[in-house]
């Protein structure tokens, strides 16, 4: 009696491991393409539709600055036959998954536009100014192309479709902030100076390129100078962060608190809301607006 009990014990144990083990079959149709960053996660999207199964590898409301990939990252990472990454020193981190294992052709997205320099380093937040996106699109698009020739002309389509949206949204841009009455706005770091250069604006910040930095008096004190000198009634903090300078930057001169979202991620109230790139850059724009006229 004992022996059939351990057998039917047996039997289950091997059913259930064989159940627990088993996973939905991988559809080896689609393209396996992983992206680094929220926007090259939308714009892959976009064009690679239902033919390509896109993953963003950093989870929602998490920096790009804070991450680094685990060991299960890497893993998932070496199934992929496309990684895109932003390049511009921004998440250089993903080349040191590269491994002779892996087939994944590794694209830079940002190849063709002309980068702005902070001393020695490279402002990496290009994606923030529409005609950039247009650029990064089409390096999608061909990046896309590259890995499976035979949805080409599904992808050259798709790719049309959001250059059109991009392209619209280029010329309100373009349009709004070309009628606005001041030229200058005030941020915590230089995460919108490629939006400032493309439509002919001035970027004020308290600091550099590293949002983690603590700002000196003298910088706040800088940049107080400047709001009162130059009239400010408005100045920009980011998503669920008021650094501590920026509210005091706002007492001191009574300018009001505005965000413009450098879209790194999407939270995930946003992803619930159904936000997206294009969505959230409207609202950038209304904010900008806003503080400008």
């Amino acid at each position: 009696m004992k022996r059939l009990i351990i057998l039917i014990l047996l039997v289950i144990l091997t059913f259930s491991a064989m159940g627990c083990g088993r996973q939905p079959a991988a559809d080896t149709d689609k393209t396996i393409v992983y992206t680094t960053i929220y926007p090259l996660y939308f714009m892959a999207k976009e064009i690679g539709g239902d033919r390509i199964d896109v993953t963003n590898i950093i989870p929602a409301g998490v920096s790009v600055h804070e991450w680094e990939p685990g060991t299960r990252d890497i893993a998932n990472l070496s199934k992929a036959d496309l990684i895109i990454y932003l390049g511009m020193d921004l998440d250089s981190w993903i080349l040191k998954t590269q491994s002779s294992s892996s087939q994944a052709v590794y694209y830079e997205a940002s190849k063709n536009i002309k980068p702005i320099e902070e001393g020695n380093t490279v402002n990496p937040h290009i994606w923030l100014s529409p005609k950039n996106a247009l650029i990064m699109a089409d390096n999608i698009k061909e990046a896309l192309i590259s890995v499976d020739e035979s949805n080409g002309e599904y992808f050259e389509q798709n790719y049309k479709m959001l250059a059109q949206r991009l392209s619209e949204l280029d010329k309100r841009y373009s349009e709004t902030l070309s009628n606005v009455s001041k030229k200058s706005f005030v941020v915590y770091h230089k995460a919108f100076s490629y939006l400032a250069r493309d439509y002919g604006l001035e970027e004020i910040s308290v600091i550099g390129l590293n949002d983690e930095q603590e700002p000196s008096l003298a910088q706040i004190s800088r940049v107080i100078d400047y709001c009162k000198a130059n009239d400010i009634k408005y100045i920009f903090t980011e998503p669920l962060v008021t650094p501590k300078p920026m509210q005091t930057i706002a007492d001191e001169t009574g300018a009001q608190i505005l965000t413009l979202n450098p879209l790194g991620g999407l939270t995930e109230e946003e992803e619930k809301n159904g936000e997206d790139y294009i969505s959230i850059m409207q609202e950038n724009l209304k904010n900008l607006q806003k503080a400008l006229e």
